[in-house]
C-alpha cells in the first residue's frame, strides 16, 4: 500500500458520488470479502474506530457533533465498533456516553485506563489500568524535575475557576468533570519550545509523559493513546479474524495512536497546520480530511470505507 491517500481520497470519492449511506458501502464490503474468502465468515471482520473527541469527533470550539449523529449509530449498528481515545477522564466520558445514548468502550486520559471492554470482548472485567495515581505522579514530579522547568508550568487545578474555564472551554459541572482527573494533570507551559523539548527530555528519563494538547498539556504516566491497541487487538482476537483499526485525530498527542492504527485518519485543525507525521509499517494509509470536526470525521470514515472496499486483501492487518 502506499502511505498517502491524498492524492487518490477524491478519486475513491468521485468513484462513489451517489452513496448517501456508508453503511450501504460497509455491507457490500464486507459481502464482497466474504466472496473472496469463503472460508471466513463476515463476521471474522472487526471494523475498530478508535477516536479522539475534541477536535476530531467534536467541534472545536462548541463540541457539537449533533450533524454526525444518525450516522455514528448506523455505524453501530452495522457492527462497527466506535471507541473514544480521549485526555478526557471517565468522567467526561461517561457523560458523552449518556449524550449520545449509546454505551461504549473507552479510554480515558491520554491511555492511562481502558472501561468497558466487555461490550467488544463478551469477557466482563473491569477496567484495564495502564497509568499511574497522580499523587505518584506528582511525587517524582517534585522531587526529580528541574524547579527551572516546573516553574514554567501551572497547573490547571491550582487556578482560579475562570482560568480553568477560558483554557478547557468549559463551566459548570463539564469542568468539574473535566477537573476529577485519576491519572494525569493538566497544565500549561509557560517556556520556549526549546524549554518544553527539555522539560519532555527530563519526563521521559523519569518514566513520565508531557504531552501537548489541542489546549492544554497533560502530565502523566509513560504511557499514551496507542498503548491500549494492542490489548484491544487481543480481546478481540477470539471473536475476529480480521481486525481493521481505523484511528482519527487532529492533535501531537494523536499521534502515536495514529501510527498504531492500520487507516490512520487526520481531521485538520481551524487556523492551524494539517497534523503531518512519519507512516509506520502498520499505518497502511493516511487520510486527510478537508473539513474539520465534525463534518470532517465522517468525511473521513466515508474515504476510509470507500478505501477498504477497493484495496483490501490478505496482506492486510
Amino acid at each position: 500500500f502506499i502511505n498517502d491517500i491524498s492524492r487518490n481520497t477524491f478519486a475513491i470519492i468521485n468513484y462513489f458520488p451517489l452513496i448517501n449511506s456508508p453503511i450501504l458501502l460497509y455491507r457490500d464490503f464486507t459481502k464482497s470479502f466474504s466472496i473472496q474468502s469463503r472460508a471466513r465468515e463476515m463476521d471474522d471482520l472487526k471494523i475498530i474506530l478508535m477516536t479522539d473527541l475534541d477536535g476530531t469527533l467534536l467541534d472545536h470550539n462548541t463540541f457539537d457533533y449533533e450533524p454526525i449523529k444518525t450516522f455514528m449509530r448506523e455505524l453501530l449498528d452495522s457492527g462497527v465498533e466506535i471507541i473514544p481515545n480521549s485526555s478526557k477522564t471517565s468522567e467526561e466520558l461517561d457523560h458523552f456516553c449518556a449524550d449520545f445514548g449509546q454505551r461504549l468502550p473507552y479510554v480515558s486520559e491520554n491511555g492511562a485506563a481502558l472501561y468497558h471492554s466487555e461490550i467488544f470482548s463478551g469477557a466482563q472485567r473491569g477496567p484495564k489500568v495502564l497509568g499511574k495515581p497522580v499523587v505518584e505522579l506528582m511525587t517524582v514530579w517534585t522531587n526529580q524535575i528541574s524547579s527551572q522547568l516546573r516553574e514554567l508550568c501551572v497547573f490547571l487545578d491550582e487556578t482560579v475557576r475562570i482560568f480553568q474555564s477560558e483554557h478547557l472551554g468549559l463551566s459548570g459541572e463539564a469542568l468539574d468533570r473535566a477537573m476529577r482527573r485519576n491519572y494525569s494533570r493538566p497544565f500549561i507551559f509557560q517556556g520556549s519550545d526549546d524549554e518544553f523539548d527539555a522539560l519532555k527530555s527530563e519526563a521521559d528519563q523519569l518514566h513520565l509523559n508531557v504531552l501537548r494538547g489541542g489546549r492544554v498539556c497533560n502530565l502523566s504516566g509513560n504511557h499514551d493513546k496507542a498503548d491500549s491497541i494492542p490489548l484491544i487487538r487481543s480481546l478481540l482476537s477470539t471473536t475476529a479474524d480480521r481486525i481493521v483499526i481505523v484511528g482519527l485525530g487532529d492533535g501531537d498527542n494523536d499521534v502515536k495512536m495514529l501510527q498504531g492504527s492500520d487507516i490512520a485518519c487526520v481531521i485538520p485543525r481551524p487556523n492551524q497546520p494539517h497534523l503531518s507525521f512519519e507512516a509506520t509499517q502498520k499505518s497502511q494509509k493516511i487520510i486527510n480530511a478537508s473539513l474539520p470536526a465534525p463534518h470532517g470525521w465522517q468525511e473521513a470514515i466515508h474515504a476510509a470505507i470507500a478505501f477498504l472496499k477497493i484495496q483490501y486483501g490478505y496482506s492486510y492487518g
